[in-house]
């Protein structure tokens, strides 16, 4: 026997990613009570001497244990009824503890049976995922779900990607897309005014900055309402960073040492986050083409204000 363990660090993994490990899983255990029901036949006229056996089972079993947020436990010994309130109730889950065995002997032709125990153990919480195996090195009956579980877990997607990494960068664009052409109006209109054109014209960069500035103002209430909500639930928490004497007020940053060394399980409050980070790319993918254009416009108009 062999042991091993795996314990996640900045990883995403989705539900999908448990379904599949869980229903492997069961397909071992439904094949190999299969294979014990027919040697059970195949061996009821035999003596013992004769007798062969690829699985004489062993209480080999598939059990999770589910919390929800509400408090409440439900312990699932059979997996249609797991799966079942897994895709309804995901997003009341709060851990899952999972226990896969195989405990079987194995028998050649007037030789004495051999023992196996072997198994796998899952603690899955919603920020991390802890897992540890017990295999047999000369019968790995359970080795492709260990090999299932590895490559999930390498292959998992980051969970400090671009779009945790970049929110300053992605806020910023949205803002400005969506506050200068507004701003734009805004500022040009004011030319009707004698005064402020007057400013206009005596200095080059007031429009321009004027621009800028009502953008930073009607674009960043905008794009707050517009991405906040999904940033709420993938951003890092915050943490103590100092205390600020001129502002009389402690100052916090995100706790990125803290977000990286733990991972995000998509069951329970987390089960959209997937769909958030989507929604955030989709929306920055939609207006970052926009600003170039925006900036040019503005410009242009900067030039035509000097000349007027």
């Amino acid at each position: 026997m062999y042991s091993d363990s795996m314990k996640l660090s900045n990883k995403i993994i989705t539900s999908e990613d448990l379904v599949d490990i869980f229903s492997l899983m069961n397909e071992k255990l439904s094949y190999y009570k299969k294979v014990n029901a027919n040697d059970i036949t195949k061996n009821s006229t035999l003596d013992y001497k004769y007798q062969t056996w690829d699985f004489k089972d062993i209480d080999s079993k598939l059990e999770f244990n589910v919390e929800f947020d509400n408090g409440t436990q439900i312990k699932f010994e059979k997996y249609d009824s797991f799966i079942s309130i897994f895709n309804d109730r995901l997003d009341e889950i709060k851990t899952i503890y999972v226990y896969f065995s195989l405990n079987y002997s194995t028998k050649e032709e007037d030789k004495e049976f051999e023992y196996y125990h072997q198994h796998i153990t899952m603690w899955i919480y919603k920020n991390k995922m802890d897992t540890s195996f017990s295999i047999s090195e000369t019968d790995k009956k359970i080795q492709d779900v260990y090999e299932l579980i590895k490559n999930k877990i390498i292959n998992a997607p980051e969970r400090y990607d671009e779009v945790v990494k970049g929110k300053s960068k992605i806020s910023m664009t949205v803002t400005f897309a969506i506050g200068l052409i507004p701003a734009l109006v805004i500022a040009t209109l004011l030319l009707l005014v004698p005064e402020v054109k007057d400013i206009y014209v005596k200095g080059y960069v007031v429009y321009p900055i004027v621009c800028i500035m009502i953008a930073l103002v009607i674009g960043g209430t905008v794009s707050s309402y517009m991405l906040d909500k999904y940033y709420k639930k993938i951003s890092p928490e915050k943490k103590y960073d100092h205390y600020d004497m001129n502002k009389n007020k402690s100052v916090y940053k995100d706790d990125i040492d803290s977000y990286i060394d733990s991972s995000e399980i998509l069951i329970g409050t987390n089960t959209n986050n997937m769909e958030c980070r989507k929604k955030i790319k989709s929306i920055y993918e939609t207006y970052k083409g926009i600003v170039p254009i925006e900036l040019g416009i503005v410009l242009l108009l900067s030039i035509i204000v000097i000349f007027i």
